[in-house]
């Protein structure tokens, strides 16, 4: 009876021990999960991808003993009012990620912009920039979020609104989603970009360029390529949004990566309103220009190309003439006049005019460097007009005004004082038209009214005058244009030669004469080395 109890008690004490033994390796694996070190995703230069690295709280230069708040930025889940609190932060290394890379390239732009010669705190914001992980993403003008508005974005930046000036800038990055359902929506919003260091330091340089391209240039190719351009430059690596930058990225089979190393075509005008139109050219563009001028030059004078920039200017003309004239200015600064413009030619020529490009370093070798400089008066070559103008019957041309910024002849036709406006439109799909080369022999263009209300004169003519233009406008009308277009092709012929030194004349014509051979046609003398 004893020897049966004590097998009983024996029994308990074993397993009394092995339950014991139990709870505290799961206490010893529990206390483990709580220390777990925290991780971020750094920059491996050598093995050209990012790596799992081991950080403290502190190198983040947390302003907050309690939540996630940087010195520039308050990072929240969601759409929650307060930050994210630090006891989840800790370990997570999607939340460590985003605030370790946030602050290298707010870093990066610090350096740039000091070495640009800037004094203003570029990477200063009137308010903390708020940062949200996990972020719906159904933004609209008019308000944060909006339930009839569904981007298809992996990460977005928001700036300051329009209509409210209350609203501070805000970067959210959407959530990884694991079972997506079969839509192109869900494709897009695959990746959970707070990972993915590539994109942060994207969405990161929209604040940067949305201070002086405008708000509402986001989105647009031109801020959309520097953005690209920088996220390339900071890591000193051609690849973006694979997974050698983005570790969530091995698995996926529906990301767009993109190389900016690669070969690219020739510059289309249309990017400049649809940038997923060629999303890559810009910034591999940018990237050559990188790989001539050498990183530090190029993140910097492209930084000072950005400050010069205005809200709504292009990426050609506009930003790539400043670009230039931004090179030679620092260049002359650091190496004096002669090395720069050696340095700025070679951009020229090995940058931008393969692509279809070119800034007013290469005016000589465009046809607009031989325009007339000037207004120009010539009489009207239809004789048929004299019939009603009989008093004074002539064009007045303003070539002054006409160049790769704004392709566009405006002239006035001026019978007895009354003046109709007109515009010769020059095709511009391609600026390489532009261009002096064996192959052109002219310009296209489309003869067009000034304003689409051309047929209401302006009240304050005299009743005569209003009749009188009335005439001319018809006349115009009838005799020049196709009916259905309202317009009528015209060519600029270059008399002489297809370069600079032999164009003689800038002949004017309709494309296709038919009866209307001496109706349009003006002869004007090219303008060479400052004469006519």
């Amino acid at each position: 009876m004893k020897s049966i109890e004590f097998q009983s008690i024996d029994r308990k004490k074993r397993i009394y021990i092995l339950f014991s033994t139990f709870i505290f390796l799961i206490g010893i694996n529990l206390n483990a999960e709580v220390k777990k070190e925290n991780q971020v995703l750094d920059w491996d230069p050598g093995r050209k991808q990012f790596i799992h690295k081991n950080v403290t709280l502190e190198e983040l230069g947390l302003k907050s003993q309690t939540h996630y708040i940087l010195e520039n930025f308050s990072i929240h889940s969601q759409l929650d009012h307060t930050p994210i609190p630090l006891e989840q932060v800790e370990g997570n290394l999607k939340l460590l990620t985003l605030g370790f890379h946030l602050r290298k390239i707010e870093s990066k732009f610090q350096t740039i912009s000091t070495l640009s010669g800037s004094k203003e705190r570029i990477t200063n914001f009137p308010s903390k920039v708020i940062v949200r992980v996990d972020a719906p993403y159904a933004y609209s003008p008019t308000d944060y979020f909006d339930s009839k508005v569904g981007l298809k974005n992996t990460a977005l930046t928001i700036p300051p609104a329009e209509s409210n000036g209350n609203w501070n800038s805000e970067l959210w990055f959407a959530p990884k989603w694991d079972f997506p359902v079969l839509s192109t929506f869900a494709f897009e919003r695959i990746i959970d970009t707070a990972t993915c260091p590539d994109s942060i330091y994207h969405e990161y340089t929209h604040l940067i360029t949305g201070k002086y391209l405008g708000n509402n240039a986001i989105g647009r190719s031109l801020a959309e390529g520097i953005s690209d351009y920088y996220a390339a430059s900071l890591l000193n690596y051609p690849e973006l949004y694979t997974h050698k930058t983005c570790e969530a990225v091995k698995r996926q089979l529906l990301v767009s990566s993109f190389r900016l190393d690669k070969q690219i075509g020739f510059y289309d005008a249309a990017i400049e309103s649809d940038f997923k139109k060629d999303f890559t050219f810009i910034p591999s563009l940018l990237w050559q220009y990188r790989e001539l001028v050498g990183a530090e030059l190029a993140d910097v004078t492209i930084f000072q190309a950005i400050t010069k920039t205005n809200a709504g200017d292009r990426f050609f003309p506009e930003f790539i003439n400043t670009l230039s004239s931004s090179l030679f200015t620092e260049l002359k600064k650091r190496n004096g006049e002669e090395k720069a413009r050696e340095v700025a030619l070679q951009m020229e020529n090995k940058v931008l005019i393969p692509h279809g490009l070119y800034s007013k370093m290469s005016r000589n070798q465009s046809v607009f460097s031989v325009f007339p400089k000037t207004l120009v008066r010539v009489p009207n070559s239809d004789e048929k007009s004299n019939e009603f103008c009989n008093t004074k019957n002539e064009l007045e041309f303003y070539w002054q005004e006409v160049g790769v910024e704004e392709p566009t002849l405006r002239f006035y036709w001026n019978c007895n004082q009354v003046k109709l406006p007109l515009v010769i439109q020059m095709e511009q799909t391609n600026p390489m038209n532009y261009l002096f080369s064996s192959n052109l022999h002219f310009l296209n263009g489309k003869l067009k009214f000034a304003s689409i209300s051309a047929d209401k004169p302006n009240p304050k003519l005299s009743k005569e005058n209003q009749v009188l233009y009335l005439q001319m406008y018809r006349y115009i009308k009838d005799n020049y244009f196709y009916r259905n277009t309202m317009e009528k092709e015209v060519r600029l012929y270059l008399d002489g030669g297809n370069d600079s030194n032999h164009v003689e004349n800038i002949r004017m014509e309709f494309a296709y004469l038919g009866s209307s051979k001496k109706r349009f046609r003006y002869t004007f003398a090219a303008f060479k080395d400052g004469v006519y």
